[in-house]
């Protein structure tokens, strides 16, 4: 598999680490970029507690047809507040699934990221589209879809680039797919990302 990992260097420590994995910080005219472990000290330091980073090593787990989907681990203090977000990687770039669990500074990260992994296991059982004979994806006989609002590079964010079963589909595509359910009804429920429903 291509790699096409851009790496960032840390304006606190100097290390390279994957770009996703840190915090573009811009005050002004500066801009710094700083890994997620030295973001987490500095906000530390900043709210006056300790709190010790911990980074989690990726996890890949397989969904029902068995493909197989590579989630890395971002930690990220906010104020007191703690943010665990599980990112699939393809190709080196966040792609795909996104989730996250959110605690307090002095909660158990481990427990935090227990909990994370968990509901992503559950969400890989979850299936929302099927391969289709005329479309590229039509909605499984549940009637229920589960996904994620992203940005759409092509059409310069004007409609959003749907994300459902970890594939990425247009508004466009997403429309075709609805079509079949001319004349029913239909419910929109939006919630976050750290939250399952």
């Amino acid at each position: 598999m291509k790699n096409n990992q851009q790496k960032k260097r840390c304006a606190g420590c100097g290390d390279e680490v994957p770009s996703y994995d840190g915090v573009h910080l811009t005050a002004g005219d500066t801009h710094r970029f700083l890994c997620s472990e030295c973001y987490n000290r500095n906000t530390a330091e900043a709210f006056g507690f300790d709190f010790e980073h911990l980074s989690f090593q990726p996890v890949t787990l397989e969904d029902r047809d068995g493909e197989e989907h590579a989630f890395h681990f971002q930690t990220r203090l906010l104020g007191d507040l703690i943010y665990i977000q599980a990112l699939e990687i393809k190709e080196g770039e966040p792609k795909g699934y996104k989730f996250a669990q959110s605690g307090y500074a002095e909660d158990d990260l481990f427990g935090l990221f227990t909990k994370l992994v968990e509901r992503l296991t559950r969400e890989m059982e979850r299936k929302h589209i099927e391969a289709d004979h005329f479309l590229p994806y039509s909605i499984t006989g549940d009637d229920i879809v589960r996904g994620r609002v992203s940005w759409d590079e092509e059409t310069g964010g004007e409609v959003p680039l749907l994300v459902i079963d970890g594939k990425e589909l247009s508004w466009h595509e997403f429309g075709r797919m609805l079509m079949t359910y001319e004349g029913f009804h239909f419910k929109l429920e939006i919630f976050d990302e750290t939250e399952e429903r």
